[in-house]
């Protein structure tokens, strides 16, 4: 698959859950809940370590609460901080947000009667591997050919690139193999297509190449003069 470079990320969609126009005493606060944003704008990694880190800062607030009840320690607020933040980080370690991130866009997405937006291949795409189960559990249920068509070639680039991937041992990990391994078991129940050649935008879309332009007509060189050369 011939695909057109990423495009670059927009902060704006990709970022935070605040609005900065929306400030109180400069300090900017949720312009409407988490959900109704996740909703509006998908789920992103950005997304879910924002709330990981709202969560984190209501667990330290809710620490120093304590603190000053039970009359702890300083070194006691500050070893339970800790702790927190190791638990969360050795969560994130095992747990593989892209796949999450995937599967919760694809089963919300209004193409499959879902609440939320519009499928973004484009960043599904970017995903890469972790995004591979649920673009293959999402071809093989879709009935819209030209939507299947893209799914498709998102598909088949990610996967080319997995298996190229996991056939050198210095590129080979558990967790592609776990998703080469399901893609297969998910492969019995129902074949995958073959996209539509040709070349691709990053989100699936064939790129319509201009019609061929007719060569425009050689004008025929002027005739040349002939003299003939007398002897006198």
């Amino acid at each position: 698959m011939t695909s057109a470079k990423p495009p670059p990320l927009d902060l704006r969609n990709e970022g935070s859950l605040f609005d900065a126009d929306h400030t109180a005493n400069g300090v900017p606060f949720p312009r409407r809940s988490t959900a109704d944003y996740i909703e509006a704008y998908a789920l992103t990694r950005f997304r879910i370590a924002a709330m990981i880190w709202m969560g984190l800062v209501a667990v330290g607030l809710m620490l120093i609460c304590w603190r000053m009840l039970a009359g702890k320690s300083a070194h006691w607020l500050i070893n339970a901080n800790a702790a927190a933040a190791l638990i969360v980080l050795a969560v994130v370690s095992v747990v593989d947000l892209g796949a999450v991130v995937a599967g919760w866009n694809v089963r919300h997405a209004r193409e499959v009667g879902g609440r939320g937006v519009a499928l973004d291949l484009g960043y599904l795409h970017t995903l890469g591997a972790p995004a591979l189960v649920s673009l293959v559990e999402l071809e093989t249920t879709l009935d819209d050919a030209v939507l299947r068509d893209r799914v498709a070639a998102v598909r088949q680039d990610i996967l080319l690139n997995v298996r190229r991937r996991q056939s050198e041992w210095r590129g080979w990990t558990w967790r592609d193999q776990r998703r080469l391994d399901r893609i297969a078991a998910l492969q019995q129940k129902g074949a995958l297509s073959a996209p539509a050649p040709g070349a691709r935008h990053w989100n699936g879309r064939l790129i319509q190449m201009p019609p061929p332009t007719a060569p425009a007509p050689v004008a025929a060189p002027p005739p040349v003069q002939l003299t003939s050369r007398t002897e006198g």
